[in-house]
């Protein structure tokens, strides 16, 4: 998500491709130097007699100093995050692997960005470490490392497109996942793009007021122990489609909130080889979110 966030933020030239960028300055619908949210997924009922499950998200996500300008136009951006996650389940059958959990991810990352004045290519990397378990159990199996580079082409002032792919959980159940993305500028107050996993159609109605549609992936993977002291993984996927409005609170700050559905849900209990021994379809739900959004240091 940052590398194309950043990427697209060569969009700006007064800012990226200055002699002194600041990719943290410049307005994107998916980009802040830092945020807080909290989001709620109601009841969903996982079918076949095997309950209902609401989620709970409360994340913390905060770039560490703002870019850094390396040699040779390179762009260096430190980042750290914090998210904690409710599962919380009634109704679930006696010998479930599921049940009330709460599930904690931390991580830092870094990514690094080429822009140059002179070419309308981009680069970057990426690289992240992270810890995400049930903190029951602590073992190597809830440590994670993942890699990703992407290219992307400046097509015009307000067109840049972009291709790229991640490596995840290089110590563990290792897997792959290509992508592409575009940020397009239609005008001064519509801007549309595919940013990593997100797609966004933002739009400012001021400069106080911005309301947007979003599709974003959520979700995650959790190292945990089952009963006999096995090293086992809870896996949680999701998407969530909604509409969100944002109010300029005062200074970089914003306020952030929306509403809408979450779905293509899927919770699985997996071996730490990838083997599934237990998955459920969770149908779609409702969901809620609010949350602060500062735009710049």
């Amino acid at each position: 998500m940052a590398l194309c966030s950043l990427a697209a933020s060569a969009q700006d030239s007064k800012y990226a491709l200055s002699d002194s960028p600041q990719a943290s300055d410049v307005s994107l619908p998916d980009f802040d130097a830092a945020h807080l949210t909290f989001n709620h997924t109601g009841d969903m009922d996982l079918g076949h007699g095997q309950g209902r499950l609401a989620v709970s998200e409360f994340d913390l996500r905060t770039m560490l100093s703002r870019p850094i300008p390396l040699a040779d136009d390179w762009l260096l951006v430190p980042l750290a995050e914090f998210t904690r996650t409710n599962l919380s389940l009634h109704g679930t059958p006696a010998g479930s692997p599921f049940h009330d959990d709460d599930l904690t991810s931390i991580g830092l990352s870094a990514a690094a960005v080429h822009l140059t004045k002179s070419s309308p290519w981009l680069y970057g990397l990426w690289g992240h470490a992270g810890l995400a378990s049930d903190f029951q159990h602590v073992t190597s199996d809830a440590f994670t490392v993942d890699l990703a580079a992407g290219a992307g082409y400046r097509v015009n002032d307000s067109l840049i497109v972009g291709v790229g792919g991640a490596v995840c959980n290089l110590n563990g159940d290792l897997a792959f996942y290509p992508g592409i993305g575009f940020d397009w500028i239609v005008n001064e107050a519509l801007r549309v793009g595919i940013y990593g996993p997100s797609f966004i159609t933002a739009y400012t109605y001021s400069p106080d007021w911005s309301f947007s549609f979003r599709a974003e992936a959520g979700g995650g993977i959790w190292n945990v122990n089952d009963a006999l002291g096995n090293s086992r993984a809870i896996e949680l996927t999701t998407y969530q489609c909604g509409v969100f409005a944002d109010r300029h609170l005062f200074e970089k700050l914003w306020l952030s909130a929306g509403v809408g559905l979450s779905v293509g849900n899927k919770l699985e209990y997996t071996k730490t080889n990838g083997d599934t021994l237990f998955e459920r379809a969770p149908e779609a739900a409702l969901f809620g979110q609010i949350g602060l959004r500062l735009k710049t240091w």
